[in-house]
């Protein structure tokens, strides 16, 4: 009888323990698993924002153009792609695929975070001419060129290296002066993130755009 009492709590505290360690298993798994294996080829989201807050200093009315999009060898809503480690691939695409129309949407909201009344014109030709021919009632209108904008990631291991290039070309047309601005921006950044995911790739476009669109236009 004393043995058999003297066994049960010894039973008792190694079933336990192999519990413990079985569960601390799992759960190492899970944690490597998410950092190296968890991932899945194909199409993905970004939702790019600009939300950055801006003292609204600024008057006139600006009339704004859908950006052209003269990237060659990527859709019209691709923003970049990730390499796996198997070598499949991750696609990433903006909300609603079409970079044109996203890029200009951020710059119409910062325009109109600075102080600026914007309106939708259509495309008009950034020349003097083109100028002589904008509807009126603006001070301003603007377009732009995107040559380049894609992030190139590749994932080694848990990391995962990022490359980001853009590349626009602004227009600015001054109606009361009759002058043209052109605006050439171009960057290229670089950064690795250990947990990657669209959130951490659109925080990464979101502000670099911010960057660009805040020193092309001289608005001071």
């Amino acid at each position: 009888m004393t043995n058999k009492n003297n066994l049960t709590p010894y039973i008792s505290q190694g079933e336990t323990t192999m519990k413990q360690l079985f569960f601390y298993l799992i759960l190492i798994c899970c944690l490597i698993g998410g950092l190296i294996g968890c991932t899945t080829p194909g199409p993905k989201i970004v939702d790019l924002a600009y939300e950055k807050y801006h003292s609204p200093d600024r008057t006139g009315d600006v009339g704004i153009a859908s950006f052209k999009d003269n990237r060659q060898k990527l859709g019209k809503g691709v923003v970049g792609y990730r390499i796996l480690n198997d070598q499949s691939q991750e696609t990433y695409m903006v909300r609603g695929k079409d970079l044109s129309v996203t890029l200009t949407e951020l710059t119409r909201v910062y325009l109109e975070k600075t102080g600026f009344i914007v309106s939708p014109i259509p495309p008009w030709s950034p020349t003097l001419t083109g100028i002589a021919q904008a509807p009126e009632g603006l001070s301003h209108i603007l377009s732009a060129d995107i040559n380049a904008f894609e992030c190139k990631a590749e994932k080694k291991g848990a990391l995962t290296q990022m490359v980001l290039h853009i590349d626009l070309t602004f227009y600015m047309g001054n109606i009361q002066s009759k002058q043209l601005s052109t605006i050439p921006v171009s960057l290229t950044l670089e950064r690795t993130e250990l947990i990657f995911s669209p959130d951490k790739l659109a925080q990464f476009l979101n502000q670099a755009f911010e960057e660009i669109i805040e020193k092309a236009f001289p608005f001071k």
